[in-house]
């Protein structure tokens, strides 16, 4: 039952990122250069939308809010995981045209270059998995106090939840009034679109009682494939069950974009990455950036963008400031 539940509420996910458009490469690099704010649109709603569900479901008990935890690594500096990883989640988003996530729709579609930084993602999950006893090395957590940005700076929950709501409408509200959508467009409208991902948020905290997110997923089948080459006493003891519930997720969401495209064949068709100067070993090196870093983050775009922003966790927003910070500075270097 856990694996159809989760791959039930991946399908929702999967339908709504699929209709959304915020996995077309053209859409996501366009957002880096500054060319395009159809993402940055759908995912300000997304985060707003999941914002107001999870915060009302926390507050009736349903789904309490659990925040990532800070990822610390060994420099010692507060934080660098979050800061590190995010930052190469962001270089892989500008170098793929994709996201943890958003890759699986691409393979779905046969949009190129998916398959390559599908490639490149599944061996950044591989390798995660015997460096990070090295990388974490003799690190430690903050304490609970300093997991949400209100907890940190002593601010009523209720008010932190407003001005976040008021302010992800102000970045929309902005955004469409400096830079107008342009000629038509083969997915939703952005706005729509992030409803729609909320929407799949509140599916998933309903049926999995856990909130969306993607990059788990790959360290799972590092972590499977690593037993394949450990001793037989040793895989005994390191043993998980296979298929996990990420991976039934991340299935999901294929499956959902599959049958979503089936029904509307016009949000499967999406603009050629070869056209943004994309090559396959481009994309294959960015897909196996942008895991790793997800892995050091403790997250991606969705665990740290979409579900952990609306719990106002602290880790997750140096995560995503990372994430951003990084993918809209290489995009400025290498346009």
């Amino acid at each position: 039952m856990d694996l159809a539940t989760n791959t039930l509420a991946g399908m929702t996910f999967g339908a709504a990122l699929t209709a959304s458009g915020v996995w077309n490469p053209s859409i996501i690099i366009d957002q880096m250069r500054f060319h395009n704010f159809h993402m940055l649109k759908v995912f300000m709603t997304a985060s707003s939308a999941s914002a107001l569900i999870m915060h009302l479901l926390s507050r009736l008990g349903y789904v309490p809010n659990k925040p990532r935890p800070e990822s610390t690594l060994f420099t010692g500096i507060p934080y660098d995981g979050n800061i590190i990883g995010g930052a190469m989640v962001g270089l892989g988003m500008t170098l793929t045209g994709a996201c943890p996530g958003t890759v699986l729709v691409q393979v779905v579609t046969r949009t190129y270059p998916g398959i390559y930084s599908m490639i490149g993602a599944i061996a950044g999950g591989i390798l995660y998995v015997p460096l990070q006893q090295y990388l974490r090395k003799g690190c430690t957590k903050s304490g609970a106090e300093n997991l949400f940005i209100y907890k940190k700076y002593h601010v009523n929950p209720d008010l932190s939840m407003l001005a976040y709501e008021v302010m992800c409408i102000g970045v929309v509200g902005l955004a469409t009034e400096l830079a107008p959508p342009t000629g038509e467009s083969r997915f939703l409208p952005p706005i729509f679109g992030g409803l729609l991902i909320g929407a799949a948020q509140l599916v998933s905290l309903v049926l999995r009682r856990a909130p969306v997110g993607i990059s788990t997923a790959y360290e799972d089948i590092g972590v499977k494939v690593c037993s394949l080459f450990r001793k037989g006493e040793e895989n005994k003891k390191k043993r998980v069950s296979f298929p996990t519930q990420a991976i039934a997720f991340a299935a999901g969401v294929m499956l959902g974009a599959a049958a979503l495209v089936r029904l509307v064949p016009m949000f499967g068709m999406a603009d050629a990455g070869l056209d943004l100067g994309v090559s396959p070993i481009r994309a294959v090196g960015g897909g196996f950036i942008m895991v790793f870093g997800a892995r050091l983050a403790g997250g991606c775009t969705s665990g740290h963008g979409i579900s952990g922003m609306s719990m106002l966790a602290t880790s997750s927003v140096v995560t995503v400031a990372s994430m951003f910070g990084g993918a809209m500075a290489l995009a400025q270097i290498i346009s």
